[in-house]
């Protein structure tokens, strides 16, 4: 067991958390339009994961802050399965205390906006299936990416850039989950699980998805790190 890099993503998944209920706090107070509303809080997601990724928090644990790509890695074999529990749990836990921070800090006048929630004309099947592939081609993208020396060292960023393009296009069918941690963070302070199922179905289905496809088009080849700063010393 590796307390230290479990510590790491606790505080790593905390910061991502909390940054990103910062950006949906702020757009909360002001009229915009949806695109900006979307942009903003895809933008503060985004810089809160490359501020853990690149961080010595992110070097030392490889900056999963999301249990459906450490999921993804330990299918290929990268974490152990111990490993992976300790991960997954951190981010949970470190979700609820960013979430709490943010709840804490910040005067919300409807806190439910937080929540990770479908759009109301959208009907959940669809919900589920957008959710499933925004998180299969977020595993592959981190997949193909940490798997060359060229690129490895961009995963974080080129990870901030997808979760910024994919909020603004399909938060308003899906709310964008992409990561069961974000989504439960709020759900568990607010004491609210009205979709809560549906968002960790499609994680589950992504992240084995992504691993399948990853392996039949490389013909069986991993990941070449689990790390989205890429390589380190460290291990």
């Amino acid at each position: 067991m590796h307390w230290t890099e479990y510590f790491c993503e606790f505080i790593g998944t905390a910061i991502l958390l909390f940054a990103g209920l910062t950006g949906i706090y702020l757009v909360s107070l002001v009229n915009v339009a949806d695109v900006i509303k979307y942009f903003t809080i895809g933008l503060f997601f985004a810089i809160g994961l490359v501020i853990v990724v690149y961080s010595s928090i992110g070097k030392r644990s490889g900056g999963h802050v999301n249990p459906a790509l450490t999921l993804a890695f330990w299918l290929n074999g990268l974490i152990s399965g111990i490993d992976a529990v300790g991960y997954i749990v951190a981010q949970f836990a470190g979700a609820v205390f960013g979430a709490w921070l943010a709840f804490t800090i910040f005067d919300w006048k409807n806190p439910a906006v937080a929540l990770t929630l479908p759009g109301l004309d959208y009907p959940a099947l669809l919900v589920l299936i957008v959710e499933v592939i925004i998180t299969l081609l977020l595993v592959i993208a981190v997949f193909s990416f940490v798997s060359s020396n060229k690129s490895g060292r961009y995963t974080g960023v080129a990870v901030g850039i997808y979760i910024i393009v994919v909020t603004v296009l399909f938060a308003a069918i899906s709310g964008v989950g992409l990561n069961p941690a974000r989504v439960f963070g709020p759900d568990a302070v607010l004491m609210r699980f009205d979709y809560i199922l549906i968002y960790f179905t499609a994680s589950v289905l992504g992240a084995v998805a992504a691993y399948g496809l990853f392996r039949g088009a490389t013909m069986g080849a991993q990941p070449a790190c689990c790390k989205l700063c890429y390589k380190t010393d460290g291990p």
